[in-house]
Order: structure tokens, then C-alpha cells, then sequence
């Protein structure tokens, strides 16, 4: 992610991925409408004056959109420092619970693993993993021609059956979809990324299979959104590629 090394939320990834984005430019989103008084509130707040202290997330939105159609004086040069390393903050926040996650995840996906080899050894043996379709339910992936239809519907029913996967793999998808667009100076008008595309970004079979749980290893869910942004033609058209 693009944030300071305090809050070591690096991108470990040297080369820029960019699609084509001459036949088709995202649309442009509105931010919220911040007057004068809320907007010097929230500034108050952010450089510790006056008698309410700590802000959200929504807080630090409000006030970016506030600067964006008012001038700042001398009186606020720490202003963006502050927001900057705020943010920061929230990122790290934010990637910290998404690893916990992410944890949690390996520890029943494994125990899946050892289920289907046990009790459907024929489908444990073929390559497959997972991902987060867009109604929330886990959907089993696999190379072209490898599992049948039926195969298919045994595996989506095990995978939601498994307790606790479907909500922690949710969860972490949900996390993932945040992080993407709380990153301004890293994806905003670069990345679309929901639950609607995101079977085709993120396999977390593939992540767990090979135990990429660090954003720095390869396969893990970053580095899949980096590979995947050049893959679908669709996306590209949505304008979607990621600058490291």
C-alpha cells in the first residue's frame, strides 16, 4: 500500500501495471459537502484544539473534501502532516485486521483440507481453491476442464459448510475492498474493485495454498490485484491498474 514506512504499508513491487484507460475513464465519484463551521470543527479536531480529541476515518474524508474548495492559512502548515500520518494510521489499522484474519483462515482452511482428504479424497487430490462470489458465499476455483458441475456443487457446498470460513473469508474480502479505497494516493481512479469483481481478483486458495499471508509474498492478495488488474480486458475499460 502507498503509505510512509512508519506505518510500513509498502508496495513491494518495482514495476508499474497500467491498462488502457483512453476508451473509457472511470466515472468522476462526488465527495460529501463539508460548510465552513463542520469543516473548521473537524480541523480543530485534527490539530488537537479545543476540548474534543480523536476523529474516524469519516472525519479525515470530511475534511479532505472540505480543503479541496477552501484555502488554509499559516496557522494550519501542520495540517496535512497530521492527515497524512492519520491516515497512515487507519491503513495500518485496517491491514493489521485483515492479517489477523487472514490467520484465522489458514487454521480452518487446512483442517478443510484434511476433511476432503479423508472423506473425498477423489476431489481433494484436484487442484482447486476459493474466493468470495458476489452474494457473499465462497465459490470453489479450478483450472479449465478440471472439476465437473457436480464436483463444483459438492466443493461450494462443503466450503460454506465449514464453520467459520464463509464469515472470516467475507470479513477479510470486505477488509481487503476497504483498503482499496480508503488508499487514495495508491488506487483512487485506478482500482475497482467489489464484491461484484471480485472472484476475478483475489483466490484465496491460491493465498493459502501457498502461504502468502505478508502483503510482500508472491500470490498474496496485493500481488494477485497487481497480476489480475492486467488480465481481464473488462476491467481494463473500467480504467483499472495499479501504479506501485
Amino acid at each position: 500500500m502507498n503509505v510512509s514506512a512508519a506505518a510500513s504499508f509498502q508496495v513491494p513491487y518495482p514495476q508499474t501495471l497500467k491498462a488502457n484507460t483512453e476508451t473509457a475513464q472511470p466515472e468522476k465519484v462526488e465527495g460529501p459537502v463539508v460548510n465552513e463551521q463542520r469543516g473548521r470543527f473537524l480541523i480543530d479536531k485534527i490539530m488537537g484544539r479545543g476540548e474534543q480529541k480523536g476523529y474516524t476515518f469519516e472525519d479525515l474524508k470530511e475534511v479532505e473534501a472540505f480543503l479541496e474548495t477552501n484555502d488554509r492559512g499559516p496557522d494550519d502548515c501542520g495540517l496535512y502532516f497530521r492527515m497524512k500520518r492519520a491516515r497512515n494510521g487507519f491503513l495500518l489499522g485496517k491491514e493489521i485486521q485483515a492479517g489477523i484474519k487472514l490467520r484465522e483462515m489458514e487454521e480452518i482452511y487446512s483442517d478443510f483440507k484434511k476433511d476432503l482428504q479423508n472423506k473425498w479424497s477423489g476431489l481433494a487430490n484436484k487442484p482447486m481453491g476459493f474466493t468470495v462470489a458476489e452474494d457473499g458465499q465462497l465459490k470453489v476455483t479450478s483450472p479449465p476442464d478440471t472439476l465437473t458441475a457436480r464436483d463444483e456443487e459438492i466443493l461450494n457446498t462443503l466450503l460454506n459448510e465449514t464453520k467459520g470460513l464463509q464469515t472470516l473469508t467475507l470479513k477479510h474480502a470486505k477488509l481487503v475492498i476497504e483498503l482499496v479505497q480508503m488508499d487514495k494516493p495508491q488506487f483512487e481512479g485506478k482500482v475497482n474493485l467489489d464484491l461484484r469483481n471480485f472472484h476475478k481478483m483475489i483466490d484465496y486458495g491460491l493465498l493459502l495454498n501457498k502461504g502468502a499471508l505478508d502483503l510482500r509474498n508472491s500470490d498474496s492478495w496485493l500481488d494477485q490485484l497487481h497480476k489480475n488488474a492486467e488480465k481481464y480486458p473488462f476491467e481494463k475499460r473500467q480504467g483499472l491498474h495499479i501504479e506501485a
